[in-house]
């Protein structure tokens, strides 16, 4: 008579099942892992001020309003709105696609920001040039605007540092000199008079000539 039974594994098969097991559930893990790192939006508002003429009481906001829901956003100096467009994001990269405005003659553009912690960061205003990790320190660092401009920071271990918008000849450059004090990776800024200015930031080990911090 033919006894009944379940069939059985045989051992190299358990090997085999058990090494697919563990390859999948490092899979899943490595997965959510990666997913992690990846920013699913942006929103809410980011700004900057900047001082007229170093003035405490004299200033302009800039301010980058992003809607998630839409995928829009709107760039506001003072209570005037600048440009509006969308925007998408990957991990911690964000490109803005501006609509353009006829009305001041202003086309579509594409810009790009960096996120970091609660920070925005435009990837035009990053220097050429890198900053060590100390508090005060020499270093040059340089960048060019979309015009052909040229500017050039160079920061001193004695606490100062000359900021030149560099002109068509030597003679032809405006430099403005000051000082700066490190608080982890912002570099705080004052002209030579005591007034304040915007802060500078260290971005991965670059200079950020302007950041928008984003507003609670």
């Amino acid at each position: 008579m033919r006894k009944n039974g379940k069939k059985g594994f045989l051992p190299g098969e358990y090997l085999i099942a058990a090494l697919l097991a563990a390859v999948i559930i490092f899979g899943v893990w490595f997965a959510m892992r990666a997913d992690e790192g990846k920013r699913k939006s942006v929103d809410g508002t980011y700004s900057c001020e900047y001082p007229i003429n170093g003035s405490d009481d004299k200033s302009i906001v800039v301010y980058y309003k992003f809607d998630a829901d839409k995928g829009t956003y709107d760039e506001l100096w003072g209570e005037r709105s600048l440009m509006t467009g969308s925007y998408t994001v990957d991990k911690d990269v964000v490109t803005l696609v501006s609509d353009g405005r006829e009305d001041i003659g202003a086309e579509s553009e594409t810009a790009v920001f960096y996120v970091k912690d609660n920070l925005l960061i435009p990837q035009n205003y990053i220097y050429e040039g890198s900053l060590p990790a100390d508090d005060v320190f020499d270093a040059e660092c340089a960048m060019a605007d979309s015009a052909g401009q040229e500017y050039v920071v160079s920061f001193s271990k004695d606490g100062s540092y000359t900021y030149t918008i560099k002109g068509k000849t030597e003679a032809d450059d405006s430099t403005v000199k000051g000082f700066y004090e490190r608080e982890g990776d912002i570099l705080h800024r004052t002209n030579a008079d005591g007034s304040p200015l915007s802060d500078f930031y260290v971005f991965n080990g670059k200079l950020a000539g302007i950041i928008y911090t984003k507003e609670q």
